[in-house]
């Protein structure tokens, strides 16, 4: 199966199905047990028994099918809140669209096999049953299917290759028991819910993170009767899977390689260490839109579209910005289409613009014909950085391996970056514009790949990016050392403008003397990472024995003689974290209580 950015749903896809089997043998032996059972009873009872267990393995199947297309299509599984979110009636359209037609055949196949399955049982069902009571039998088969249902639900331990993938084929039925075990869990409110608030920098009130301006009318009212030149034009350059060792300008190689982007870093101010909140790209939209930290269990843009929050572009649109948002991807992959739409006054993908100079080209003309009297919002997020990293023919063939890709298309990422600097260079409103670059987040390396069970899905490695700013009134040719977080875009932007307004942005200003020795977050899928000062704490729930700090550097300190694969891991620190790791583990469940309990903001009626 490919998914709809290109290469492979899964790396090894034999490897994955055998696993995939393994993991759902556990349903299919209790749907055995379940038939064994129906043998003891008396033909009206069996035929009756046998039949709900031939739809209930049929309904499984289909479940499953749709499941991989969800997650082909969003990088989500069926949990409960998905379908709470997402009904019918909600369901982005051209979602449903694409995931039925580009994943007709695997659904086909799908059905196929349950339609095999109704077969078999109803062979079953019709063959004599003279010799289906002998109780031996049952007894050693049901013994047997036990065995099967213990060691399946155990194949993460003993098989590591099906531990690596767990996150992309564990079957339904486990994806609703955790869902159901967290909810358990979840149920009460952290009993260091007050102490994990503070750690995260949030207040004692019902809405630690709200930030309330009583008189904001008069605030977007004056903002709005400012001349055009007293507002400047927003352009954001969201770069797809940057990595943030790549990125640092302070490398030669690097600027070899990306001669524009080190161009546009000198003339403004570039945080090499900065995080995305964590990863892929939902969370990067998150973090530099929404501007909150992730969900440790949840994917916020498909699983949380109903809590209540204010988005960045929501703020500009109502100080009277115009707002564009222009990808290279389908904007159904991962369901940001609903969110584009809720953002943006126009929003846009066009197949033919999937690789980024022509993507950039259209930028061009976009720029060229935004409206005059307003000023401008514009989002511009490229594709080619994205796994399987494959630059079009014209410009180079593709490499053999992924690290050599990468080169490649980051190379080819410059190009169009110089294109679109180009154009804002030569436009009106070249002085009074604010452009920033940042990587969506990170992407492991080959190197990194190898030891990804030792560093977690919130390491460096998935989260280190970078971010360059330039406009009016931001110091040129300064490089901050201090990591900083994607949740910093919209705070620094609303100082920038001046817009003291009611957010629950959770992030600060980049440019204030405050922001020394602030903690920055990353999470994901319950692994935890906080950065503060020099040193890098790492934990993870239910598993106490990961716990661990890196230490982090304001110098590269890795081997810059390969800049694409060198970097894998901070080196380790041999000290005590169980306090530091036990104080990241309560913020992070003090974190999933305000956004499971909707604590944001306060809804608006």
């Amino acid at each position: 199966m490919q998914t709809p950015t290109g290469g492979a749903f899964v790396e090894r896809p034999w490897l994955a199905a055998s696993c995939a089997a393994m993991a759902d043998a556990a349903a299919f032996a209790l749907l055995g047990i379940l038939f064994a059972l129906a043998r003891i009873f008396t033909k009206r009872v069996c035929n009756a028994w046998t039949i709900l267990v031939t739809v209930l393995a049929w309904l499984y199947i289909v479940v499953c099918a749709v499941n991989d297309q969800v997650m082909r299509w969003m990088g989500q599984h069926l949990t409960f809140s998905f379908l709470l979110t997402y009904s019918p009636s909600r369901m982005d359209s051209s979602l449903v669209a694409n995931i039925v037609e580009q994943g007709f055949l695997s659904f086909a196949i799908s059905v196929l096999i349950a339609l095999g399955l109704l077969v078999a049982f109803v062979f079953l069902l019709k063959k004599g049953e003279a010799s289906s009571r002998k109780v031996l039998p049952l007894a050693v088969l049901i013994v047997v299917e036990l065995c099967v249902v213990v060691a399946s639900s155990q194949v993460t331990v003993w098989n590591k290759p099906c531990r690596i993938r767990w996150k992309r084929i564990q079957p339904p039925y486990v994806t609703l028991y955790n869902d159901y075990r967290y909810a358990s869990e979840h149920s009460v409110k952290p009993a260091n819910y007050e102490l994990g608030i503070k750690a995260l920098g949030g207040s004692t009130e019902q809405y630690p993170f709200y930030h309330l301006v009583e008189n904001e009318e008069s605030v977007y009212t004056e903002f709005q009767s400012r001349p055009l030149f007293e507002k400047p034009d927003i352009v954001l350059l969201t770069l797809e899977s940057f990595r943030g060792w790549v990125g640092d300008v302070r490398i030669g190689k690097n600027c070899e390689r990306m001669k524009n982007f080190c161009k546009i870093a000198s003339r403004g101010t570039f945080f090499p260490y900065t995080y995305s909140v964590g990863y892929p790209s939902t969370e990067g939209m998150l973090g530099l839109q929404l501007g909150i930290w992730s969900h440790p269990n949840k994917i916020f843009l498909s699983e949380l579209g109903n809590v209540n929050a204010t988005a960045l572009p929501e703020i500009l649109g109502r100080a009277g910005y115009h707002r564009i948002v222009l990808t290279a991807a389908e904007p159904s992959f991962d369901n940001f289409t609903p969110w584009f739409e809720r953002w943006f006054d126009y929003h846009e993908y066009n197949p033919k613009n999937n690789t980024d100079i022509p993507l950039a080209r259209r930028f061009a003309e976009l720029y060229a014909n935004r409206p005059k009297d307003k000023p401008l919002y514009f989002d511009f997020i490229n594709f080619v950085t994205h796994i399987p990293f494959t630059v079009p023919s014209s410009f180079a063939t593709p490499a053999a391996t992924s690290d050599e890709r990468y080169a490649q298309a980051v190379a080819y990422l410059d190009s169009a970056i110089g294109i679109v600097l180009d154009v804002i260079a030569k436009g009106s409103r070249a002085n009074e514009t604010i452009i920033v670059l940042t990587g969506d987040h990170s992407i492991a390396n080959a190197k990194a790949q190898l030891i990804g069970d030792q560093i977690g899905e919130a390491a460096s490695t998935y989260t280190w990016t970078s971010f360059v700013w330039v406009g009016p009134g931001i110091p040129e040719g300064a490089v901050k050392t201090l990591p900083v977080s994607h949740v910093d875009f919209a705070p620094t932007i609303l100082s920038r403008l001046g817009l003291d307004v009611t957010n629950n942005f959770v992030g600060e200003n980049l440019f204030a003397d405050s922001l020394m020795h602030r903690p920055v977050f990353s999470f994901r899928h319950e692994d935890a990472v906080v950065r503060r000062d020099s040193v890098i704490v790492h934990a993870q729930v239910r598993n106490a024995p990961f716990a661990h700090a890196r230490r982090e550097t304001a110098l590269p300190d890795w081997d810059t003689t390969e800049t694409i694969g060198g970097f894998v891991v901070e080196p380790k620190l041999e000290m005590d974290v169980s306090t530091s790791a036990k104080e990241l583990l309560d913020a992070m469940h003090a974190w999933e209580w305000v956004l499971d309990r909707n604590l944001l903001a306060p809804s608006v009626k």
